[in-house]
């Protein structure tokens, strides 16, 4: 009898904790989800933000839709997060990283490519040299240039669910493609540099080697100016791609819009 007592209370005791377990469980997961999404808006802030400059200065037609839309629904999510729905705003960031991984594997093979163009471009004229410093700044490049092939080949073949960690190496990718076109144009400069400036100019100051660049590499300036430009993530214009479409987002324009519009 007091056996059976014991289970019959142990049977009550646990059908009353189900339902307080379940909605801790449930609580616990909103509670995760919000972290999540959280972070994923922080990323994907970083994430277009330095894209910006790439796709103003020199996206193709391709490349500034796909950022269009990433734009867009990163702002979507941010949207809904407001609204307190978090799985829909996770589900929104994931859609807008599996946007910028497909965008970044275009933009770093486009980087490195470019910049072992302007390397190879400027090599033979250094090499041919005898001034030590262009040709340390030739190799640097190429090195650099090297491992943004390598960082985004890693980047590549990472599982696809680590969105946010496979849009951080493509980023280390492409900003090691502008240090090495940094390096080929400061080897250009150093190459031409009277004897006596060699070894002493701050190339790290941008209006610096500004000057520079329309000094001692005039005949191509225009170009190079560009890439002086894009290598410090400056813009051609006033306004870039990004606050373009910030501007006019045309949420409208996305098929789940209408679907989050009504649940309003």
């Amino acid at each position: 009898m007091i056996f059976k007592k014991i289970i019959l209370i142990s049977c009550i005791t646990i059908s009353l904790a189900a339902p307080l377990h379940s909605q801790k469980t449930k609580s616990s997961l909103s509670a995760g989800e919000q972290r999540h999404a959280q972070r994923g808006l922080k990323n994907n802030l970083y994430f277009l933000a330095f894209i910006n400059s790439t796709i103003t200065n020199s996206g193709t037609e391709k490349e500034r839709q796909i950022y269009t839309e990433a734009v867009q629904r990163d702002l979507l999510a941010r949207t809904v997060y407001m609204k307190f729905q978090f799985h829909e705003a996770f589900t929104e960031i994931k859609k807008s990283q599996i946007l910028l991984i497909e965008l970044m594997e275009k933009l770093t093979q486009r980087g490195t490519a470019e910049a072992i163009s302007l390397l190879n471009e400027f090599a033979p004229h250094v090499l041919k040299s005898e001034d030590r410093a262009a040709k340390k700044y030739i190799s640097l490049g190429y090195r650099s240039a090297n491992e943004a092939g390598k960082v985004a080949l890693m980047a590549d073949n990472l599982p696809e669910t680590n969105y946010s960690i496979r849009i951080y190496e493509y980023i280390k990718s492409l900003k090691l493609a502008k240090y090495a076109r940094r390096y080929a144009i400061i080897a250009m400069i150093e190459y031409q540099l009277e004897p006596g400036k060699k070894g002493k100019t701050p190339y790290n100051d941008y209006e610096k080697t500004a000057e520079l660049i329309n000094t001692y590499l005039k005949d191509d300036a225009e170009r190079l100016q560009d890439i002086h430009s894009d290598n410090y993530y400056k813009f051609d214009n006033n306004s870039s791609c990004y606050d373009m479409i910030m501007s006019k987002p045309e949420l409208e324009k996305i098929p789940e819009y209408e679907k989050y519009r009504k649940e309003e």
